[in-house]
C-alpha cells in the first residue's frame, strides 16, 4: 500500500483532482474518506463521473479508512482525499 498523495478539499473528487492531480501523482485509486459520502450513493455516482478512467474510486467512512487502509495491496497507489482536516491532542 502506498499513499502517493493526500489532499484536503471540500469538493472531494472534481475536475482538477480528476484531470490533473491524479495523473501527476500516478494514483490508480482515489479514496474518499468522508462519513457522509460513504453513505450517499448519489454523491458517489457524481464523483465517479468526474473520476479519471485509469483510477478506481472508493468511499469509506473515516473509521473504516483508519481500520483498512493498511491492508491495501502494494499495487494500489492511493490518492487519499478528505473534506476537512481535524487536529487534536490526546487527553491528559
Amino acid at each position: 500500500m502506498t499513499i502517493v498523495h493526500a489532499r484536503v478539499d471540500e469538493r472531494l473528487i472534481h475536475g482538477q483532482v480528476a484531470t490533473q492531480w491524479s495523473k501527476i501523482v500516478g494514483a490508480n485509486l482515489l479514496l474518499v474518506a468522508n462519513d457522509e459520502v460513504a453513505h450517499d450513493e448519489f454523491r458517489q455516482s457524481l464523483m465517479d463521473m468526474a473520476a479519471p478512467s485509469f483510477a478506481q474510486t472508493r468511499y469509506f467512512t473515516i473509521d473504516k479508512t483508519i481500520n483498512v487502509i493498511h491492508k491495501a495491496s502494494d499495487s494500489q497507489l492511493i490518492f487519499l482525499i478528505c473534506e476537512t482536516c481535524l487536529l487534536y491532542t490526546s487527553p491528559s
